[in-house]
């Protein structure tokens, strides 16, 4: 399936990307292609349905130099030559796409300049290079963080090396450059690191991201690079130098141990050869691809994939002693004074000078050989059937050992990788992977015992963080000690981590090849190397080429690392280090009894100390506790009392290696179990503020404050005053700390110019304060007024006697409080101005005092000042805003000063009704009483309403009287009102007036009657019918509706009803309705007849929709099925004279029928049709009814002659048409509403021209 879409102009880029909603659906994942249309390029987007569509321009005019998807934001990530980098986004709800970010990037070409090369690094991060630079420039699009990468300082040596290409290995996570001089460099990204191995600055965060970038070893070509690409996997490399493609393949360095000297690989011809006591380093440079290498005494083996060459040490130089070629499958192997190469199904042993001195021959079933490797007692291959064969190196040939090659249970589809052999031939490690995986690394390794021939199996990786084994070395002395080599494997990461090993992701893991299976002793991550050499406990020997000491040959290649179980204790002797080793072996398999006794003997100073320091780096709590109670020390005695009391077991672990005086050790174990809190502390307590500030702000925010002001103090106590200032800001306690510390450094100035920067209120305030304790008012008020203290402005004011100033302070801010201060001011003003005898002063100060009273809502103030000077005004105003006591004492005030209008207007305000009215009673306040009435509602006093309606029916109010009525409950005499005086009863009265459900029901019916009764009066029939319906009497609620004459709620009424007498009355109404040109109302009738078993009356309806069809429409034919409906019906009758109906029905009936037949047969025929339409003319002749009695005739006479008349008047009839005319006109039977004039008129002329 595809689907095709033409573009405006040349495709340049295309990419796959997601969208909303396709993530989960991949085969719907749009494709985005970027098209040049004249000087700008243009980026579409289509998908598989079909759709294609532009969704941006690019602003800028120069060519697209990449195109890149930001999958972890949706954002698309353009750069031009220019080096212009523009990122896109989908706006909400699909609305378009937007401009998020542009901005330039370093080394953007110009016009004939160098190519901008780019790479997509990780999720997240885009490399770009120059032609002209060497540097490579990073950008983090999510931290924003922008940095470079510098060349090693042996290729920036070379006069116009310049980077020429970039790429990207995500599987490995490293970054190469190839350079204008044949150099590609390699830079490898930290990886996600366990907290099992992390170094103890995991928790640390770098300030340079380039820091996370490690250099790798670089590799030459011939000429200029032109080209990088990485295999599928991070293991195959392919560089372009013009036309020459160079294939490269990345493995791990080998190195070999043999007694006291070490052989590691420097390059891909290059090895060293060194004394791990310290001697002078050997290199030996040879012409072969180095794939392996083996190591005695006095010879080196190197072997490529198809030929190997044998190196004689004790020569200075060391020289080939011959050369030979060998099995890509199997390479040879170095052992003492021998070689083993293998030859098809045999292997041949080589004596030093090339002479084969033995042939062991495998027999078929033993099948072909794939590993080998050699001890001092045995060799061991292992062959493609699954069998292990030994041969016993003791004697002076080479012999069988054990019979047959032993049949190892392993998994089926294993690939074996490498074997090592143990000390004393005992045990052998063999590392394997799946044959079916791509990947070169396993995550497993078997350990076979020679003796019990039993296998078992350690896999790796289970703690959370992949880990993969590259390497296995058992250790020189104890048989049971086995290191395994561990890689961390993953993508890029963001965590940040700090040692060169964490980077590189190397641990070595601590084994026990127990009877019971591998125990891990403890990982043990490796610091500034590149692998592990040798296992010799105390030690552990590492190498690393990368470092410039060793590349100028300042440092040897090998160096020694002490084990994690024996630092404190690397200088002992053998016996205290084997007691150790048996200590922690039998640790590792939880035998604590025997642990106790591999070391009870040993006097050894801090023996427990390092054994505590060993159990806290392997996290094994137990061990620690048994530690510290063998330790006679006060410290760890506290350590052992704090052990228990903290429930996070990495915490407590904390606390024993601060004891213990490792305080790394502590920050990391802290830092697993989450105690940020500890970690904190521990922190300050080492001087490492900042990364204590770090760890407060990330994870212990409950704390940040406190660790700043720690810090404050700090820096107080050191006269760092600006420091300090600044983290009691932070610690939000600079308001009381900071005017402390300056006044006790009596550094009033700085203090000074500290609160005017801060414009902190609080601050300002107690500026202004202190400076209004010395009498500097000026300053006080500038403090006060840039903190907007309007109270203390005001009280200052007042203070110095500005009344008018602290007027204009608090028209402006409208502060209550300091309204009241003004106001108690101007309060004490009027009784010094009664002192000093100044009456204008003294009115002038209570009426503005008053008024801030009113202002401040402290009206309580206002109204006794009011009071005490006869400001009545101004007391009403206040009071009416005052509480209610405070209303009723200003109304009694009114009262005794005989202001009623004022103090009814305070009573019922106050809520006292009674007293207000008793007031306008007295003194006819009629408007007054009716403002009160106006006012009065439902929870009004009763006996006040009641009395108030009296007042109102008595001066002809009779509207607002029943208002009142109804408010005071009395329901029956407001409906006599309304009924006496014609007042409209509307619906929200008559839901006022009908009682609740909790009323007697025998007077809730009563009072519904006289309210509908009265609704019906006055004509409002819905009304009435709701409350007939309220008081269960429905057909009058029915008869109600009828009178309104709205059909549709009469329908409805009907059919809810359920009620005989209803639907009956329902149905007679519609009768008189035009019901035939409306079948619903029809159909209504029907149907409320047939509910309410009204049949004679059914029957009589069917009758006249008979009538009405023969004369309306002279419709016989449904005028014979309404009469057969009317005869149904007629029939479920229980009147005794139904019969007598029958029977005319069934004449009416027969007559009809007879006449629709006379019809049909006028078609075929005629002459019979004639003659029974005559017979039924002299039938309806003979009865005794006339035109007028049609109905019991059941057919008109007329259309009898009608039909006759049409009949021969189209016939060639018109005699006999003539004739029945004039028979009709004889019988006094009108032709007009029979015949149509023209046929009449036709007939006549016809007769006469005759």
């Amino acid at each position: 399936m595809q689907f095709a879409a033409a573009a405006p102009g040349p495709i340049t880029h295309i990419l796959f990307g997601d969208s909303s909603g396709a993530s989960s659906d991949t085969d719907k994942a749009p494709a985005y292609y970027s098209v040049v249309v004249g000087d700008s390029s243009h980026i579409y987007c289509g998908n598989t349905d079909g759709h294609h569509n532009e969704i941006f321009c690019l602003e800028s005019q120069a060519a697209l130099l990449g195109l890149f998807w930001h999958a972890a934001k949706g954002q698309l990530v353009s750069v031009a030559t220019t080096g212009d980098l523009c990122i896109h986004g989908e706006e909400e709800e699909g609305r378009g796409w937007q401009q998020i970010v542009k901005m330039k990037i370093g080394g953007g070409a110009g016009p004939g300049g160098p190519a901008l090369m780019l790479a997509w690094v990780g999720d997240q991060t885009l490399a770009s290079a120059s032609g002209r630079d060497d540097v490579v420039r990073l950008y983090d699009l999510d931290t924003e963080d922008n940095y470079i990468l510098r060349l090693d300082e042996d290729i920036r040596s070379e006069m116009s090396a310049t980077i020429s290409s970039l790429s990207w290995s995500a599987a490995a996570g490293i970054l190469s450059a190839g350079t204008s001089t044949g150099r590609v460099a390699f830079w490898k990204h930290e990886q996600s690191i366990s907290a099992l191995g992390s170094s103890s600055n995991a928790y640390h965060m770098d300030a340079d991201p380039s820091v996370h970038w490690l250099p790798q070893r670089g590799m030459t070509v011939a000429g200029r690079v032109d080209n990088v690409v990485w295999g599928l996997d991070d293991s195959v490399l392919a560089v372009q130098t013009g036309t020459t493609i160079h294939i490269c393949q990345r493995g791990l360095l080998q190195r070999r141990c043999c007694g006291a000297l070490a052989a590691v690989q420097l390059s891909a011809r290059e090895v060293a050869i060194e004394s791990m006591q310290g001697s002078n380093t050997l290199r030996v440079a040879s012409g072969l691809q180095i794939r392996g290498l083996g190591l005695s005494e006095t010879h080196l083996l190197l072997h490529s994939n198809t030929a190997a060459e044998l190196y004689d040490l004790t020569l200075a130089p060391p020289q080939m002693a011959f050369a030979f070629t060998c099995l890509q499958s199997l390479p040879p192997v170095l052992q003492g004074p021998f070689l083993f190469r293998a030859e098809g199904t045999s292997i041949e042993i080589c004596s030093m000078a090339g002479a084969v001195e033995q042939t062991l021959v495998l027999s078929e079933g033993d099948g072909k050989p794939t590993n080998m490797e050699a001890s001092s007692q045995f060799l061991f291959v292992f062959t493609d059937a699954g069998r292990l064969c030994m041969w016993s190196l003791t004697g002076r040939e080479a012999k069988p050992y054990g019979g047959a090659g032993r049949v190892l249970d392993l998994p089926p589809d294993l690939l074996l990788l490498s074997m090592r052999c143990n000390c004393d031939s005992s045990k052998v490690s063999m590392l394997t992977r799946q044959a079916s995986s791509s990947q070169q690394q396993t995550q497993e390794l078997f350990v076979y015992d020679v003796q019990t021939g039993t296998i078992s199996i350690c896999s790796f990786g289970d703690e959370g963080v992949p880990r993969c084994p590259q390497q296995h070395f058992w250790d020189a002395e104890h048989p049971l000690l086995l290191a395994c080599e561990l890689a961390k494997t993953g993508s890029v990461q963001k965590k940040r981590v700090g040692a060169t090993a964490e980077a590189a992701g190397l641990e070595v893991a601590m084994l026990f090849a127990t009877p019971q299976g591998i125990v891990l002793q403890e990982c043990q991550p490796t610091e500034a190397c590149q692998g592990v050499v040798a296992v010799a406990a105390p030690f552990l020997y590492t190498f690393d080429i990368t470092s410039e000491a060793v590349k100028s040959s300042q440092r040897q290649v090998v160096q020694q690392t002490v084990m994690h179980t024996f630092i404190g204790m690397q200088d002992v002797d053998r016996q205290t280090s084997r007691a150790l080793l048996d200590f922690s072996y039998h640790l590792a398999i939880g035998d604590m009894n025997e642990a106790y006794k591999a070391v009870k003997l040993v006097k050894t100073p801090g023996l427990w100390r390092s054994l505590c320091l060993s159990a806290v780096r392997s996290r094994r709590h137990q061990v620690v506790q048994f530690c510290l109670d063998n330790m006679e020390d006060v410290q760890c005695a506290q350590a052992a009392r704090e052990f228990g009391r903290v429930a996070e077991p990495d915490a407590r672990l904390g606390l024993v290696a601060m004891q213990l005086g490792q305080v790394e050790e502590a920050k990391k174990l802290f830092a697993c179990a989450g105690r940020h809190d500890l970690l904190n502390k521990l922190l300050q307590a080492c001087g490492e503020w900042d990364e204590a500030l770090r760890v407060a702000d990330k994870h212990d925010r409950i704390n940040l404050k406190v660790t700043h002001f720690r810090l404050a103090r700090r820096h107080e106590g050191m006269g760092d005053f600006a420091a300090a200032m600044k983290h009691y800001q932070l610690s939000d306690t600079h308001r009381q700390e900071v005017p402390r510390m300056l006044f006790e450094a009596e550094q009033t100035a700085q203090l000074a110019t500290y609160v005017t920067e801060m414009h902190d209120p609080e601050l300002l305030c107690w500026w202004g304060r202190y400076n209004e304790s010395l009498g500097q008012f000026d300053t006080a008020l500038e403090a006060y007024q840039q903190a907007n203290d309007t109270v203390a402005l005001v009280r200052l004011h007042c203070h110095q006697e500005d009344f008018v100033a602290a007027c204009d302070v608090v028209e402006k801010s409208d502060n209550a409080a300091a309204a009241f201060m003004l106001a108690r001011q101007l309060e004490a003003t009027e009784q010094a101005s009664l002192s000093s005898g100044t009456p204008w002063l003294l009115i002038c100060a209570v009426a503005e005092a008053v008024h801030y009273f009113g202002k401040a809502q402290r009206t309580n103030h206002g109204v006794r000042l009011a009071k005490q000077h006869g400001m009545d005004t101004e007391l009403l105003e206040l009071a009416l805003k005052s509480s209610p006591l405070l209303m009723l004492d200003t109304a009694e005030y009114f009262e005794q000063r005989r202001e009623l209008d004022k103090a009814v207007l305070l009573y019922q305000k106050a809520g006292k009704q009674r007293r207000a009215l008793e007031l306008c009673f007295s003194a006819n306040l009629f408007e007054t009483l009716a403002t009160i009435a106006n006012n009065l509602t439902a929870k009004s006093d009763p006996a006040v309403m009641a009395r108030c309606a009296d007042f109102f029916l008595e001066h002809g109010e009779h509207e607002k009287g029943v208002q009142l009525l109804m408010q005071a409950c009395q329901f029956s005499r407001a409906l006599d009102v309304c009924s006496h005086n014609s007042i409209t009863l509307t619906e929200t009265m008559a839901e006022a007036m009908t009682p609740g459900q909790g009323t007697e029901a025998k007077e809730r019916e009563g009072m519904l009657r006289r309210i509908a009764k009265l609704a019906k009066q006055q004509g409002s029939f819905h009304l009435a019918c709701k409350k007939y319906t309220q008081a269960g009497d429905k057909v009058k609620a029915l008869k109600c509706l009828i009178r309104s004459g709205d059909t549709d709620k009469i329908i409805f009424f009907a059919g809810v009803s359920r009620h005989a007498e209803i639907y009956t009355l329902a149905a007679n109404y519609l009768q008189t309705l035009d019901w035939h040109a409306r079948p619903d109302l029809a159909q209504s009738i029907v149907t409320f007849y047939s509910k309410a078993k009204a049949w004679d009356s059914l029957a009589l309806f069917f009758e006249a929709c008979a009538q009405i069809e023969i004369d309306d429409f002279r419709d016989y034919q449904k005028a014979l099925q309404a009469l057969q409906e009317a005869l149904k019906y007629v029939q479920k009758s229980q009147k005794s004279s139904k019969q007598a109906v029958i029977a005319s029905l069934t004449r009416r009936t027969a007559a009809i029928t007879a006449f629709l037949q006379a019809q049909q047969l006028f078609g075929n025929d005629a002459a019979s049709a004639v003659q029974m339409c005559n017979g039924l003319i002299v039938e309806l002749s003979s009865d005794d009814s006339t035109e007028g009695d049609i109905v019991e005739a059941g057919v008109r006479i007329g259309d009898v002659y009608a039909l006759l008349v049409e009949y021969w008047a189209t016939h060639d009839g018109m005699k006999q048409a003539h004739q029945l005319l004039e028979r009709m006109r004889m019988t006094k039977v009108p032709s007009g509403p029979y015949i149509e004039a023209a046929t009449v008129e036709a007939v006549y002329q016809a007769v006469q021209m005759a």
